[in-house]
């Protein structure tokens, strides 16, 4: 059915329309006070919400499935979603909800009922220091061409971040950028640069499609969602060799691994030229995980940082030296502000943030990171 016969019949039957809206509202103000990140609506089941990593469910009736179509339907003509879209078994979008705030939508079918994740987008954009994004991350906001990824699981805030990055860009230079989101999560006021946020099934086919219409659209600066096929990601390292500055996230825990991923994007026979592009075109990689905080119920930002070096270069382009990686961070702290994730939680550790538990199940190497608080050592 339709959203507008939809909305039809239901002002027919008795304002249930006005019931959905007062219910969905109190459902979502009640999540996002309590500090959720995601809220599930399926039917004949209670809504579940997600807080701090750990999904509960709400103390709440069961949702009939004609309330969650209505609710989808709803959301959907916040976001101007032409009817055909909902007609598929799943779908993206954003919206802003009325006196609540803005959301990405989910929308897809289990056991032949409809159901829906909606993630709440924070307003205003997070800075870095309430992100605890390191300050060292502010010196890609300078670049005028390169490759920078924000890497790690989904729901550790990569979007965020990202979005924190471009609204620096957007207060501190005069810059042209052009987003190619599937969907459109943040929405920017512009300052000193322009935007041009294209959403995916709305604005242009597909990403790939996007990637080839940005680069006619004199950006300065590119942020692509995510990354997903070798031919996407040959575009995107082309635009940023070109003299764009290209932003995107990989799902991969480090940057060790997310330089991996992108290596063998390729066949064998083409990687050696691709580590010399790689190398040459990698500006910043920033991996994100969230780890519990001590003595809190809440969840903090620990990374690890990469920035371009001659070192790491070189661990980049010679595949017997990429082991060194790791080693190449750890001792560029003072010169290039770079640190892996194991020096991060040792120092966190010692902050007070979190315990030593917490650090040893995030950590890349936990008896190193055992062995080294142990010892005293310091970076």
């Amino acid at each position: 059915m339709s959203v507008a016969a939809t909305i039809q019949e239901s002002n027919s039957g008795g304002g249930s329309i006005q019931r959905v809206t007062d219910a969905l509202l109190r459902i979502l103000k009640g999540s996002l006070a309590a500090g959720a990140s995601d809220v599930h609506l399926r039917a004949k089941h209670a809504p579940i919400v997600r807080m701090e990593g750990s999904l509960r469910p709400l103390d709440h009736p069961e949702l009939p499935p004609r309330f969650v179509e209505l609710v989808r339907d709803m959301l959907a003509s916040y976001a101007d979603i032409p009817e055909e879209r909902l007609q598929a078994k799943q779908g993206d979008f954003a919206c802003e909800v009325p006196d609540v705030g803005r959301f990405r939508v989910h929308f897809y079918r289990q056991n032949n009922t409809a159901a829906l994740v909606l993630r709440a987008i924070p307003s205003p954009v997070p800075d870095f220091a309430t992100l605890r994004v390191p300050p060292v991350a502010k010196r890609l906001t300078a670049l005028d061409r390169g490759l920078v990824l924000v890497t790690g699981a989904t729901g550790n805030g990569k979007s965020t971040t990202i979005a924190s990055l471009l609204e620096l860009v957007n207060q501190e230079r005069s810059k042209h950028i052009v987003t190619i989101e599937s969907p459109v999560e943040y929405l920017f006021e512009e300052y000193r640069s322009t935007f041009s946020q294209r959403e995916v099934g709305r604005d242009v086919d597909d990403v790939r499609q996007g990637l080839i219409g940005a680069l006619r659209e004199d950006p300065d600066w590119i942020f692509v969602g995510e990354i997903r096929t070798p031919d996407e990601f040959d575009i995107a390292l082309s635009a940023a060799e070109a003299g764009h500055v290209v932003v995107s996230t990989l799902h991969a825990q480090d940057s060790a691994r997310a330089i991996s991923r992108m290596i063998h994007f390729y066949p064998e026979g083409h990687r050696d030229t691709l580590r010399q592009r790689l190398a040459d075109a990698l500006a910043g990689v920033i991996s994100q995980r969230l780890v519990q905080r001590r003595g809190a119920k809440e969840r903090i930002l620990a990374t690890e940082v990469l920035m371009r070096s001659p070192t790491v270069q070189d661990c980049i382009r010679d595949p017997n030296r990429f082991r060194g990686l790791g080693q190449a961070l750890e001792s560029g702290t003072s010169e290039y502000g770079t640190h892996t994730f194991d020096q991060q939680l040792i120092q966190m550790v010692r902050d007070g943030l979190i315990d030593e538990n917490t650090a040893r199940a995030a950590a890349s190497s936990p008896n190193d990171l055992v062995r080294a608080l142990k010892m005293g050592k310091r970076y």
